[in-house]
């Protein structure tokens, strides 16, 4: 029998409101996990599988270019003695190669042991990623704005960190462990600092002094460490006062200490030393501090282009120099970070959305040693955005949040308006 036009509608509606219940059940149900006290460990674990499940098909690659010099050729690192453990402290990124020591001593030259230390380290950075977001946006200074959406967000800026394609030079190259040791530290110190800074303990500043000190012995670039600190204190913990970030003096002195590492193993002390990150450079291709510095306003966008759209990634780039400010397209870039520097001020002052202007500010700071007036030879290398990076997925995951929250606002009342009209 064919049923009537009011008993179908009956039919659709009924349907539509048992989906209804069964959505609102799925919500519950999700909610219920966020908010279940061992929440964090399995945040984890998601994290961890899906880095595996990401880089599963890298276990077996080989050693490549600067692997042969630093693993396969390097005697130093095949016995552990006391004078070769003695010379390589002595030497450039201390902490780097004691772990290619370390690695030899238990997997020789078997590429599987390499790159299960990789990816590990790897897992451990995305975690710690999340804790910093997580802690981040529960700070009394945001007002509890994103206390039902914390975990969300720090678990879905964890996962864009751990299985972006950007990442992939820096976990499966794996000499370029100099990047994820240096950033697994570099966390390490700010995760302490907000706790210490919180809790006024002593033992998180000896603790800071450390891992700074790691930090520092695996990559030069970590010595914009204190001053990532100072925004993220300034925002977040003094609340844009003084007197606050004054009384933590230590904290920032012991985080400014081991500067002494990285000026040492770049023979800064010594005339014609630190030859490798270009202060000698003589580059028949013009390449100098000017136009290193316009160059990398390009190249920093390749790096925002590259975290939207990660297509044509490449081990080695040939990326033009650029010659002169007022040429295309680094007029365009000039204004691109003109614009966005800007934006971030505004939010500030305006203390609104206080993670932008941070992750902003990690973004530019972070990639500061490397695309800034220093020049190198090499003008872009993607394992350089591996710690900047987190700046962006900040911003990003905030945006978007911001931009769904708006989105639902601005439905509100039109659904209201069409429920009153039936």
């Amino acid at each position: 029998m064919v049923k009537s036009v009011t008993e179908r509608k009956k039919i659709i509606r009924r349907e539509a409101g048992r989906g209804n219940v069964s959505m609102q059940s799925l919500i519950d149900r999700v909610n219920s996990l966020f908010n279940h006290k061992r929440f964090n460990l399995l945040a984890a674990g998601v994290i961890a599988a899906m880095v595996l499940i990401a880089y599963s098909n890298t276990f077996t690659a080989s050693f490549h270019f600067d692997d042969n010099p630093a693993i396969i050729e390097n005697a130093t690192i095949r016995h552990i003695t006391v004078e070769n453990i003695g010379e390589l402290i002595q030497g450039l990124r201390p902490v780097v190669y004691l772990s290619l020591m370390l690695n030899y001593a238990v997997s020789g030259l078997n590429v599987v042991g390499w790159h299960m230390f990789n990816i590990g380290i790897h897992i451990v950075n995305s975690v710690f990623v999340y804790f910093l977001l997580l802690w981040t946006l529960s700070m009394p200074v945001l007002g509890g704005k994103y206390e039902d959406r914390a975990k969300r967000m720090a678990l879905f800026a964890a996962l864009l960190f751990g299985v972006h394609p950007i990442q992939t030079e820096s976990v499966t190259y794996i000499i370029s462990r100099t990047e994820l040791l240096a950033t697994c530290f570099y966390l390490a110190t700010f995760l302490l600092f907000i706790k210490g800074a919180r809790s006024g303990k002593f033992g998180y500043t000896i603790g800071m002094f450390i891992t700074a000190v790691l930090s520092m012995g695996s990559k030069e670039w970590a010595v914009t460490l204190p001053a990532v600190l100072l925004v993220y204190d300034i925002l977040f913990i003094a609340e844009g006062k003084v007197r606050p970030v004054l009384g933590r003096w230590l904290m920032y002195a012991v985080v400014t200490v081991p500067w002494y590492i990285v000026l040492k193993s770049l023979n800064l002390f010594t005339p014609g030393g630190s030859a490798g990150i270009g202060f000698s450079i003589q580059s028949p291709g013009g390449l100098n501090a000017q136009t290193y510095f316009l160059t990398s306003m390009n190249v920093i966008w390749t790096y925002v282009r590259l975290l939207f759209l990660p297509i044509n990634q490449n081990l080695d780039y040939e990326y033009p120099v650029a010659k002169t400010l007022f040429e295309l397209p680094t007029i365009i870039s000039f204004l691109g970070h003109l614009v966005v520097t800007i934006g971030a001020f505004m939010l500030y002052r305006r203390r609104t959305l206080l993670l932008i202007p941070f992750g902003v500010a990690w973004f530019y700071i972070g990639l500061s040693p490397t695309q800034s007036v220093v020049p190198i030879i090499d003008v872009i290398f993607e394992h350089r955005v591996y710690m900047p990076s987190i700046g962006f997925f900040i911003v990003f995951v905030v945006a978007y949040e911001e931009l769904f929250a708006w989105w639902e606002k601005r439905k509100a009342p039109v659904a209201l308006a069409g429920q009153e009209t039936r």
